[in-house]
């Protein structure tokens, strides 16, 4: 089973694009622990955990108390126990990777490259890249496969290919874009169009270093490359099942786009998840998107995921027009690059996708 623990609402951050509303609301360990108790109660094999916040390393002692905790319970039932967490780097130090490596907790890291100082500010309105210049070279270190995770705003996306080319440089493989979603965030037809040219760039370079000891892998286009060979939409929500979210007072969403809405709620951690509440959920997020149906990239884009839907419009099944654009830009280019590689007899794109049904 996979939760998603909303561990704190604060943040030491104030990022210009940053969408939560942050409060000093936090999760009592009581809490935390139960939650983990519900997860191996249901006799899963494997149990997942994402240590969720605001910024999650203000709840530094609780997340090693969840760690310890639910490796305990794993070794004790002869279970697997994974973690995962999103940070933005100003908390971490030499001593919680020992931690996180010793408990195989995978860390990803906000770091929007070149874009640092223009977006992601201290509350005090002070510039942040030089703060992570000593975290990226621990966390690659120790976690060569780390995620660098990267937003762009309208005014800052011409700069996007050379800031995904900054992170590489930097030592980071694996690179994940997203755009500015906010509604008042200003994408017009010209700043979409400077979106199209750098992800084109970015195609070129990730075609440039797929094949080197140590590739780009741009997540933005592998997810749609992989979604096509595989046959597989790019996105299946599963709303509710595949990974239900703990508020901090214990109550239980579909996902974290639903945090503390009454209607919604589908149990606690005391009490258990909703069988029946769960099932509606799920059922409501797989009907299909009515603006949607026959267009030639419905199984490709993300328009699936009930959450982003809602985030962004507040129905499950209304899709806003940028999310829309984006996926028209973006899956033509991630098509354009793998047609690319598999021409040129890429090693690496034949040895991942060698059943390739183009064959």
């Amino acid at each position: 089973m996979n939760l998603t623990l909303h561990l704190t609402a604060d943040c030491n951050l104030a990022c210009r694009y940053c969408y939560e509303t942050h409060s000093r609301a936090h999760m009592p360990e009581e809490t935390a622990l139960r939650a983990v108790d519900l997860a191996f109660s249901y006799g899963h094999d494997t149990n997942g955990f994402s240590l969720f916040g605001g910024e999650p390393l203000l709840e530094r002692a609780l997340i090693e108390r969840i760690c310890d905790y639910a490796v305990q319970r794993a070794d004790a039932e002869g279970k697997q126990v994974r973690f995962k967490m999103t940070t933005n780097g100003t908390l971490l130090d030499e001593s919680f990777l020992r931690f996180a490596n010793a408990h195989f907790l995978e860390i990803a890291l906000s770091h929007d490259g070149l874009l640092q100082d223009d977006q992601r500010r201290t509350r005090g309105n002070q510039p942040t890249r030089a703060l992570l210049d000593p975290v990226v070279d621990l966390l690659l270190r120790d976690q060569p496969n780390a995620v660098a995770m990267q937003t762009v705003m309208p005014e800052t996306v011409s700069r996007m290919a050379e800031s995904v080319e900054w992170l590489y440089a930097r030592g980071f493989s694996r690179i994940n874009t997203a755009i500015d979603y906010r509604k008042d965030a200003g994408w017009d037809d010209d700043s979409l169009a400077v979106l199209k040219e750098q992800y084109e760039r970015i195609a070129l370079l990730m075609e440039a270093h797929f094949d080197k000891p140590r590739p780009l892998l741009y997540l933005n286009f592998l997810s749609k490359i992989s979604a096509y060979l595989n046959n597989r939409p790019c996105m299946l929500c599963k709303l509710g099942i595949r990974q239900p979210s703990v508020a901090p007072d214990g109550a239980i969403y579909p996902c974290n786009q639903f945090l503390n809405l009454p209607a919604y709620r589908m149990g606690d951690v005391w009490t258990g998840i909703d069988r029946a509440k769960q099932t509606e959920i799920f059922r409501q997020s797989m009907a299909p998107e009515p603006d949607c149906v026959g267009c030639a990239i419905e199984d490709r884009c993300r328009h699936h995921c009930a959450c982003l839907n809602f985030s962004l419009t507040g129905r499950m099944h209304e899709v806003a027009p940028i999310q829309c654009e984006h996926e028209r830009i973006l899956i033509p280019i991630a098509d354009a690059l793998a047609a690319r590689l598999y021409q040129k007899k890429s090693a690496r794109f034949l040895l991942q996708y060698r059943d390739d049904p183009l064959e």
